[in-house]
């Protein structure tokens, strides 16, 4: 396992005290503006522009339990992945089912069930994965397409092997060839050169997939990674990025030069930019262009691949950490005008903060004190949707021009489930799961308004 970057001893009392203390900005006129609340205080101020769960749903899914949720792109209906590896689409209207279909996989995990990565812009199709043998749990997941009207597979993108090769860390998990294969799997051994997808989404109006991945075994999993980008049409990958550390952070005697294990790889597409933003696990944000994948894929060893340009290094504010900016990046999101910067950043023994960076001066707009943010986004300008990094975390919305905060879950009446949510694609609203299998609608007060 890859060693984990040394933390002094933690004290109690300091966690506890900055529990209990609000978010600050760092300069109240640099740009967007973050409310001032904590996790243990999260009492909305103004009930004016508070959002408020509009509609409760049960959906007909014969009784089974949400993996995934996504809105379909008419607005009116979604699209569900299931614990026993079926995936439905039902009305939002009154949670009937449009449709149900299987997705058989083999269970890799306790919690586990077909993902909805994406919908297309046009509402067509929509991303999820298969699985090259639906028996076996080490074989790998893949890219599909399927079809919107009914659930079928209408594509299926190759399964893809890695490419990792390391000289100083002495590590080689590219295919070995057919021989070698043959005398592993006679030894009982796994493949060791096996990636499975993490995530996808459409980019470029759905004319390109932008698709992430990582190595199928535990430990490798930690720090090979690699982002391709397919054209939706033809299939054909167009770009390739293998993740590695920057020169100046990394330690190269350790895989891909990580003394941090990768437990996230966040990532956004920036269309106005043409780009890619990434975190890793040695608190660097980067940006990669086209360019810059192709010149990656273009070295066959991890330490000669570039990594792009450093876009921002969030700075831990915590006494117990030694290395002040060596914090892994655990989300990203970018606003659509592509100017705003906000990620959550820390160690998960330690300190985790949200920070807001922007992009065009290239200034910090605040950061919080302790704040355990994990899935960020951004669907406007002016609207954050946050889940707390740990399935017991809170679920919020913050209007970061007014620095307010619009809505913020309980154990109650608004119990949120902080990764299960899915973002109107048009208009302010949230489609959430909630207790009792149940799936909520929220939305701010009044008529719909667009985003």
């Amino acid at each position: 396992m890859i060693p984990i970057l040394r933390l002094s001893r933690m004290r109690y009392t300091y966690l506890l005290l900055f529990l209990l203390l609000p978010i600050l900005p760092a300069n109240p006129q640099s740009g967007a503006k973050f409310p001032n609340f904590s996790t243990q205080n999260s009492e909305v101020k103004n009930p004016n522009l508070a959002w408020q769960i509009q509609n409760r749903i049960s959906p007909s899914i014969d009784g089974q339990n949400i993996f995934s949720i996504q809105y379909h792109t008419d607005g009116r209906s979604a699209l569900i992945g299931t614990t026993d590896f079926y995936i439905y689409r039902i009305s939002l209207l009154d949670g009937s089912m449009i449709w149900k279909t299987e997705a058989k996989m083999h269970y890799q995990k306790e919690f586990d069930g077909p993902k909805i990565f994406d919908v297309s812009p046009d509402g067509k199709t929509f991303l999820s994965f298969g699985q090259t043998d639906p028996n076996s749990q080490s074989s790998e997941r893949y890219l599909v397409m399927r079809s919107s009207t009914n659930g079928s597979i209408t594509k299926s993108f190759t399964a893809e092997n890695s490419l990792f090769y390391s000289i100083t860390a002495d590590i080689d998990y590219r295919y070995p060839g057919d021989e070698s294969k043959t005398n592993r799997e006679e030894a009982g051994l796994s493949p060791n050169w096996i990636l499975t997808i993490d995530n996808a989404k459409f980019i470029e109006n759905g004319k390109k997939i932008l698709v992430s991945y990582k190595h199928n075994m535990e430990g490798p999993h930690f720090y090979d990674r690699r982002l391709i980008i397919y054209d939706s049409i033809s299939g054909e990958k167009l770009n390739d990025f293998q993740l590695t550390a920057d020169p100046n952070s990394a330690d190269w005697t350790q895989p891909a030069g990580f003394e941090i294990a990768h437990l996230q790889f966040p990532y956004q597409y920036v269309n106005k930019r043409n780009s890619i933003i990434y975190g890793n696990a040695h608190g660097r944000i980067h940006e990669i262009t086209p360019s810059i994948m192709n010149q990656n894929m273009s070295m066959e060893i991890v330490e000669e691949k570039p990594a792009g340009p450093i876009v921002y290094i969030p700075r831990s504010d915590s006494e117990d950490l030694e290395t002040k900016d060596r914090q892994t990046i655990r989300s990203v999101a970018i606003t659509p005008d592509g100017n705003y910067l906000y990620c959550s950043a820390g160690v998960e023994t330690g300190f985790i903060q949200f920070y807001g960076f922007n992009l065009a001066t290239k200034k910090e707009m605040f950061r919080s004190t302790f704040f355990d943010a994990g899935e960020i986004y951004a669907p406007s300008n002016q609207i954050l949707i946050i889940g707390g990094l740990y399935s017991s975390g809170k679920f919020y919305i913050v209007d970061t021009q007014k620095g307010e905060l619009l809505f913020a879950s309980n154990d109650d009446d608004n119990y949120i489930h902080p990764h299960l949510f899915s973002v109107h694609p048009k208009q302010k609203e949230v489609l959430a799961l909630s207790t009792g299998n149940q799936i909520v609608i929220l939305r701010p007060q009044g008529g719909t308004t667009p985003w």
